[in-house]
């Protein structure tokens, strides 16, 4: 069996999508890397500069994750010291009146502000800086995402495998769409199977979330709920949208 499976069979002993988690894993072994040994690694800071820096999320996650770790924000000092230095020059040379005339650097600088990231989801391309790239942790979690999902469908195949899955939470829609997309063409049965099994999954899933509507209603409100009808909606979020750290998890499964 390849670590890859094993990893994956582990997971799926474990609430939610047991690709997002792996995903999740990968992204926080990255950012916790980088601040202990990579922060001056010039690879590092290339693919840092790249992106200017990290999406929204992965960002505030590296700082919380140093002042929880560290107590301070050494490494997140040293990684921004060396994006403003690269993007201050850019900013100096769009605003000399002599560089070009007035209504050319009000579109270049127009296009500038707005190709700043929001959430490090798009590629961007920035005059004086080369190659503005996506959030190099996104990239780095969706890379493993990929792999675990090819591993799933090949694993998928065994009877032991199969069971596991069948005994886990499923995988989130995104994550879904990743792994039929994988199967489609060169393991049409298991293209079936998955989507089948995820079509009984979310069945039951539409039951519960009736059933929590319908116990909110005054006149049936007496009734109890049962644990996974409580946390239905957040279930359904989590299939949807997936599942992030501290935003989303069901390893918190409180309703």
């Amino acid at each position: 069996m390849s670590w890859g499976l094993a990893n994956l069979k582990h997971a799926m002993r474990q609430p939610g999508c047991p690709l997002c988690r792996l995903q999740r894993e990968a992204e926080a072994r990255y950012l916790e890397n980088l601040l202990w040994e990579n922060v001056n690694d010039p690879a590092t800071r290339e693919q840092w500069a790249a992106g200017l820096g990290f999406c929204s999320r992965h960002a505030w996650q590296l700082q919380r994750l140093e002042a929880r770790r560290y107590g301070d924000g050494l490494g997140n000092a040293i990684l921004y010291e060396d994006l403003l230095q690269r993007i201050i020059p850019v900013l100096e040379t769009l605003a000399r009146p002599s560089a070009v005339d007035p209504p050319s650097l009000h579109r270049r600088l127009g296009r500038f502000l707005s190709r700043l990231p929001h959430r490090g989801r798009a590629r961007h391309e920035i005059p004086g800086l080369r190659g503005y790239q996506r959030c190099r942790v996104c990239r780095l979690g969706e890379e493993t995402a990929q792999a675990y999902a090819e591993w799933l469908i090949e694993g998928l195949v065994e009877a032991d495998v199969c069971e596991r899955y069948k005994t886990s939470d499923g995988l989130c829609l995104p994550h879904l769409r990743m792994a039929l997309s994988c199967a489609r063409g060169r393991a049409p049965q298991t293209f079936a199977w998955l989507a089948r099994d995820a079509a009984r999954r979310l069945q039951r899933l539409l039951g519960d979330l009736r059933e929590y509507i319908r116990k909110h209603d005054w006149n049936y409100r007496d009734e109890p709920m049962s644990h996974e009808e409580r946390i239905a909606w957040i279930r359904a979020v989590a299939f949807f949208a997936g599942e992030v750290e501290n935003n989303g998890s069901l390893d918190d499964r409180s309703g």
